[in-house]
């Protein structure tokens, strides 16, 4: 698998070409959220390659990438990907996207508008509530001190799973939380959710989501922030997808509706 050698940091990103005799792909970029990894993408990979390249990367700090002691700003993830579209060919590119992702993604697709041909959201994790701020200060806290691992386990369960999330899901998140060093989770959480260029919360949210040209398919769980994005979208080819019943992880839970209902966009997508 290859790699892309960054000023400072290592990418990781697994490249998988469409299949032989399918029309013009698109080429769709997969960008995985907080403390997660490429792997994450393993229920959309399949169904996406048989049309279209598909390119699953693995964010700084997580994942096969190289973890440096700097460089996790939102905008610090965002430049990455620039340069890896521009290295790997994919411009303009799909960029499919999940929670942390979908911040990173719409940055970059504000900054660069040329690399990015439309945007698929997966339970953004943008234009939250401010008054959430002084618990996830808190959280930032906790992450940083010796209970951090049980911390961050605890946060995928009370906040990312529900009654309905499959057992084998449940199991495979806290056990991945803890191929992150503690050191990176936590660091990687303060600048999500405090970086200069986060967009956490929806006053600095709000500016960055409505810079965004491109057609958007959005997937959401919580129906006041699927309203903050309806407000931002632009492009008349854009779509908003509410599963009130969902974990976090939709896009695993759900993986038969949320692929129909990307594969059904993209087929019409404007080119």
């Amino acid at each position: 698998m290859p790699y892309l050698e960054r000023p400072g940091v290592r990418l990781f990103y697994a490249d998988y070409p469409p299949a032989p005799g399918t029309r013009p792909p698109l080429n769709v970029l997969l960008v995985h959220g907080l403390w997660g990894a490429a792997e994450g993408w393993i229920y959309q990979i399949p169904t996406l390659r048989t049309h279209h390249r598909t390119v699953a990367v693995d964010l700084r700090g997580h994942g096969r990438s190289g973890g440096p002691s700097a460089g996790y700003d939102i905008g610090d993830h965002a430049e990455d990907l620039s340069a890896l579209i521009r290295h790997a060919g994919l411009a303009p590119a799909v960029v499919l996207a999940h929670s942390m992702g979908c911040s990173v993604a719409s940055v970059l697709a504000a900054r660069h508008p040329d690399l990015v041909r439309a945007l698929v959201l997966i339970d953004p994790d943008y234009a939250g509530d401010p008054g959430e701020r002084e618990w996830m200060a808190r959280l930032a806290d906790d992450l940083e001190g010796p209970d951090g691992d049980q911390i961050a386990q605890d946060l995928i369960s009370d906040r990312f799973h529900t009654p309905a999330t499959p057992g084998h899901l449940r199991t495979w998140h806290l056990l991945d939380v803890l191929s992150r060093p503690a050191w990176l989770r936590a660091r990687t959480f303060r600048h999500s959710a405090f970086g200069p260029n986060s967009l956490r919360f929806r006053p600095q949210a709000e500016p960055v989501l409505r810079r965004r040209r491109q057609p958007v398919l959005a997937f959401h769980r919580h129906a006041a922030r699927a309203q903050v994005e309806r407000m931002c979208l632009s492009h008349d080819y854009s779509e908003i997808v509410l599963h009130p019943q969902a974990g976090h992880f939709l896009h695993q839970e759900l993986s038969g509706d949320v692929n129909d209902s990307l594969m059904r966009w993209l087929s019409a997508l404007p080119r």
